[in-house]
């Protein structure tokens, strides 16, 4: 098997069930580690004379992050019809979570700001929630591993799923008021937490200021300084006053701000879905946002995206979205 075969998603279809391994390139990261670790303690025993009885305790450490990545890389998720219930098992034996498939809503991709994916399952209740990992990361649309992955293996899990969904699942509470708009008539204003924004905006500016009384190593590097803070400072200021406004007498959407560059409009007409994309910050979950997909046809069907807010509970992504779908009909 190849290394790039290995990194991929690998599942297993049996009668009634599919066994999905996503963490294979954990593997190449284990075989590293063990060959690194395996050259340190050679070194730290024929170098420093010390007996392999008194390196034990040194062995055994280096050992734990080895067994974590096998442990990891071997781990599986399990889909099992006649249980109705999914299983992740750490090491292939390890029960991690074990949840019934009523509980489960599906496998949908999860996309990061640097641009990859994966795909993750989510539950009925946190359906944008952090979900469970099924897949490897990708970075191509026509993954040919990812085209095959929700070819062969999502469509029996879904199907597993549906056989265990309600009639109320499907059914959702109308909105009898708008918890993340302002409606004046026919226009529908996103709410801004305007205090926040403009508090980092002026703290920038004031610290940019700051930095014109400090010594440097030079003009330009105190210029270039001072033009980074006080420009972040601005992008806050211009973020306090950027509204998101829905039209549905003109059926458009305005994104309007301090900066007329940034000032577009799009025809609802014209909308081409909704995506949401999760950031992370150091590997810390900072918020997801939710963008819009719009086609723009004197661009020869090209598309552009329109950020219309940003949340970190699943329960807000989820009723914002459906004050979205509401306001435009969908």
């Amino acid at each position: 098997m190849s290394i790039k075969k290995l990194s991929k998603t690998s599942w297993k279809i049996e009668p009634g069930r599919v066994t999905i391994y996503p963490y294979g390139l954990l593997y190449i990261f284990a075989a590293i580690i063990t060959v690194l670790f395996s050259s340190l303690i050679v070194i730290y025993i024929s170098f420093l004379n010390v007996p392999i009885a008194d390196s034990l305790f040194v062995i055994l450490f280096a050992l734990l992050p080895v067994v974590l990545f096998w442990g990891f890389a071997t781990t599986r998720i399990e889909f099992d019809s006649e249980k109705g219930r999914m299983r992740k098992l750490f090491m292939g034996f390890l029960p991690v979570n074990s949840i019934p498939f009523s509980s489960l809503h599906g496998i949908s991709p999860v996309v990061n700001v640097a641009g990859g994916y994966n795909y993750r399952m989510f539950r009925k209740d946190a359906r944008y929630g952090k979900g469970i990992v099924v897949s490897s990361g990708y970075a191509k649309n026509d993954d040919p591993n990812a085209i095959a992955f929700v070819g062969e293996a999502v469509p029996l899990i879904h199907g597993y799923l549906e056989q265990h969904d309600t009639p109320a699942d499907f059914v959702s509470e109308p909105i009898n008021f708008y918890r993340f708009f302002n409606q004046e008539g026919s226009v529908y204003t996103v709410k801004n937490k305007k205090t926040g924004a403009i508090l980092f905006g002026l703290m920038f500016i004031a610290l940019g200021l700051w930095l014109t009384t400090t010594e440097t190593d030079g003009i330009f590097v105190k210029i270039f300084l001072v033009a980074f803070v006080v420009f972040i400072g601005l992008i806050f200021i211009n973020a306090a006053y950027t509204k998101i406004t829905f039209d549905t007498a003109a059926h458009t959407i305005q994104r309007t701000g301090l900066v007329k560059f940034w000032h577009r409009e799009y025809q609802l007409s014209n909308y081409a879905g909704l995506q949401t994309v999760r950031r992370s910050i150091n590997f810390v979950y900072a918020g997801t946002d939710i963008n819009m997909y719009f086609n723009i046809p004197e661009k020869n069907g090209k598309q552009e995206i329109l950020t219309v807010s940003s949340f970190k509970k699943s329960t807000d992504i989820e009723r914002f979205i459906q004050e979205v779908y509401q306001i435009m009909g969908i």
